[in-house]
C-alpha cells in the first residue's frame, strides 16, 4: 500500500513531530514521542484505534510501522 503524507508538523502540545498520513482506505496521525516511541491514531470516520509502538526514534520508521498496522487490519466490505 502507498503512504501519502498529507501534512507534517511539531506537536502543538510538546513540540513532537506528528504527520498526517493516508494509506490505503485509513487515515492516520502518527506522533513520535520525546523517548523515540510512537503513537498511532488510526481515524476511520465512526471506528478509531489508537496504539504505541517502538520505533528506532525517526519519523520515517514510525511511518514505516503505522504502514505495517494498517496492512494487518482486515476492513470487510459489503456488496450490494
Amino acid at each position: 500500500m502507498k503512504i501519502e503524507i498529507v501534512d507534517q508538523r511539531k506537536s502543538d502540545e510538546c513540540g513532537c513531530p506528528e504527520e498526517d498520513l493516508i494509506i490505503g482506505m485509513c487515515f492516520l496521525t502518527i506522533h513520535l514521542e520525546k523517548d523515540n516511541s510512537g503513537h498511532l491514531f488510526l481515524d476511520m470516520g465512526d471506528w478509531d484505534e489508537e496504539k504505541l509502538v517502538e520505533c528506532d526514534g525517526t519519523i520515517e520508521d514510525l511511518r514505516n510501522r503505522a504502514h505495517d498496522w494498517v496492512e494487518q487490519i482486515h476492513i470487510n466490505t459489503l456488496e450490494h
